[in-house]
């Protein structure tokens, strides 16, 4: 028996491709496909076949990727019509089995006589399934007022409860880059907006099982920062890639106490200063107080730098004298000669940030999401 396929089912690529992004719950993985089967001679042949039809990713050896046998096909007039697929995405063809070349293999019987088809046959996308295919590009002008039931360009939507798995999976070196070419309302015009559902009680969470990393100018470009803004644009807080951050609010940490967890403040400061503690003991109304060495690397003690004196008992007063880079000497008042204990504090500039002195915030914290690009 010679039989021949002279007509191949021309919406492979499109259902086979789409159906996987367009909703599972409705679609499946299937495709049909029509042929007209003949004998040698060329003449239409009529009754019930067997097919098995194997996909495979060459087009003469290759691995099986699916495979499946339709029983009863009807041949009329050498006419007949097959769907190719399992009912379901689970059930043997996975979407990366399909993000490859394929190739089908087609074998015929009538219970007496079985001859698998040669050569294999390509399968081609539709040009709808090329906007699915790397590098593909979906574009287009929708807006609101169309009156379509869209809610986004592209809706990647699981609507499993108990078992879900992600909606979208991005794998690769450079993962998802963001960038918004037209200016709006809420800060539609910044690049690489992401938007919360537009709900007024609807968050914007972010989840991880580790840490999660921003890198600000990772290219060295320019200087870059991670900045927080109200409903006006305006920045309420923002740290830059040096590590300094800036904020409108008061700076707060929450500690256990009477009652529960209560929020204690920072002191705000002009300049930017460190300070360290610690104490001594007076010998004959004397004392050499060395610097600690991990503090005195961190500030500019070349500079000037203050120290304050608690005395711990009875004396004349106590002052500080011969301040160097190494230490001080604390020395009692009117040359007494008393053994007291004392505590001191010394403050000093943080290193490279001597010169700062309440520098305006203009142009750092008032910019506006248009005036920051």
């Amino acid at each position: 028996m010679k039989e021949k396929i002279i007509k191949q089912a021309s919406l492979f690529g499109l259902i086979l491709i789409s159906l996987f992004f367009a909703g599972c719950g409705v679609l499946t993985p299937q495709f049909s496909y029509q042929g007209r089967l003949t004998d040698a001679s060329g003449n239409p042949l009529n009754g019930q076949y067997t097919f098995v039809y194997s996909l495979y990713n060459d087009d003469t050896a290759g691995d099986l990727v699916y495979t499946e046998t339709e029983s009863n096909v009807t041949v009329e007039n050498g006419l007949f019509s097959s769907v190719i697929g399992p009912s379901s995405i689970v059930a043997g063809l996975e979407p990366e089995d399909l993000a490859q070349p394929l190739w089908l293999e087609v074998q015929v019987g009538n219970g007496t006589i079985t001859e698998t088809l040669t050569p294999r046959q390509r399968l081609y996308g539709a040009p709808y399934a090329m906007t699915l295919m790397p590098g593909a590009v979906v574009s287009q002008t929708i807006g609101t007022d169309l009156g379509l039931p869209l809610k986004a360009m592209l809706n990647v939507e699981n609507h499993e409860t108990t078992n879900p798995i992600p909606a979208l999976r991005v794998f690769g070196q450079e993962g998802i880059q963001l960038n918004s070419a037209l200016t709006g309302a809420d800060g539609s015009g910044v690049a690489g907006t992401i938007y919360g559902p537009p709900a007024n009680n609807d968050d914007l969470a972010i989840y991880s099982n580790d840490g999660v990393d921003v890198y600000l100018d990772s290219n060295g470009s320019s200087g870059s920062r991670f900045t927080i803004r109200d409903t006006a644009g305006n920045s309420v807080f923002y740290i830059n890639e040096s590590g300094a951050y800036v904020a409108s609010g008061s700076k707060s940490a929450a500690v256990q106490a009477q009652g529960g967890r209560r929020l204690v403040y920072t002191i705000e400061s002009p300049e930017v200063w460190l300070e360290d503690f610690g104490s001594g003991q007076l010998q004959n109304g004397a004392a050499q107080v060395t610097i600690d060495s991990v503090f005195a690397s961190s500030v500019d003690l070349e500079g000037e730098y203050h120290v304050f004196i608690t005395p711990r008992g009875d004396s004349n007063g106590l002052y500080v004298t011969n301040k160097t880079a190494a230490g001080f000497e604390v020395r009692e008042s009117g040359g007494g000669s008393s053994n007291i204990g004392f505590d001191y504090r010394i403050v000093a500039h943080r290193a490279g940030y001597e010169t700062l002195r309440m520098p305006l915030a203009d142009g750092m914290m008032n910019l506006t999401e248009e005036s920051d690009q």
